[in-house]
């Protein structure tokens, strides 16, 4: 066994696509963290661990780079592993590539922090990398972007109220759910014509449950194809997106 790097291998069924029978953004983020979770398990700085420590692990950030359409009825291979750790953050690499051709479809990068379940403010992770020799040479290959910024001038806006199905361990909204809001911003038909090619996220508050959440989103720059999404709750920012589409062919 290799501590510095994790596989998961998963076939994806029609249950678990979209309407162009591909896997849904929220899907793919998903599995990302169960990967996570799997390798984090697997070398002790996993959800047990990090509860005797009174933390727990929060996604920070988070970028991908969707190369190929993830399609149904075919199986993949997901790869994970640890670039960096400081007392405050620890930065964790992704690789999927299509388990029968070996090419690459998507990578990503993500950064993590723990936070401390009682005071919520950030915890320390030095006790939990301590004598654990687990941090991969492996570097994500692509750009792991830029600082988000809200939009000061919307042009999509829509509402939600947060409900018991969207709260997570933590008792906070699941990542899955604020990536659905980001995606629902558009209509089903813009999607027959373009997917996402590029995504980005970053964590600023937690929400929870029965709060309603404000969704904004706007053309980047002027761009078509690259946008800007916030949702808020009570003029507060919780998440900050970026969302890059491409033609399909």
């Amino acid at each position: 066994m290799n501590p510095k790097l994790y596989s998961y291998e998963f076939y994806l069924t029609a249950s678990e696509v979209n309407a162009q029978r591909e896997m849904p953004l929220s899907r793919l983020v998903t599995t990302l963290i169960d990967t996570a979770t799997g390798h984090a398990n697997l070398i002790g700085i996993g959800f047990d661990r990090m509860i005797r420590e009174g933390i727990s692990w929060v996604l920070s950030r988070l970028t991908i780079d969707i190369d190929a359409p993830v399609t149904v009825n075919r199986t993949y291979r997901m790869e994970t592993w640890i670039e960096s750790v400081s007392r405050l953050f620890s930065e964790r690499g992704f690789e999927m590539t299509d388990a029968e051709t070996g090419h690459t479809v998507m990578r990503a990068h993500s950064t993590w922090m723990a936070v401390n379940m009682t005071t919520r403010r950030p915890g320390d992770l030095t006790p939990i990398f301590e004598g654990l020799d687990v941090i991969s040479d492996r570097r994500y290959a692509g750009d792991k972007g830029g600082k988000l910024l809200p939009s000061h001038t919307p042009e999509r806006e829509s509402t939600y109220r947060f409900a018991v199905s969207d709260i997570d361990i933590n008792r906070h909204v699941t990542t899955r759910r604020y990536i659905d809001l980001i995606v629902d911003m558009w209509p089903l038909d813009y999607y027959d014509t373009m997917r996402p090619s590029r995504f980005e996220l970053a964590f600023k508050h937690e929400a929870r449950y029965d709060e309603e959440a404000v969704v904004i989103a706007a053309s980047h720059e002027g761009s078509s194809e690259v946008n800007d999404v916030e949702i808020r709750v009570n003029s507060t920012s919780c998440c900050l997106a970026r969302l890059r589409f491409t033609a399909r062919d």
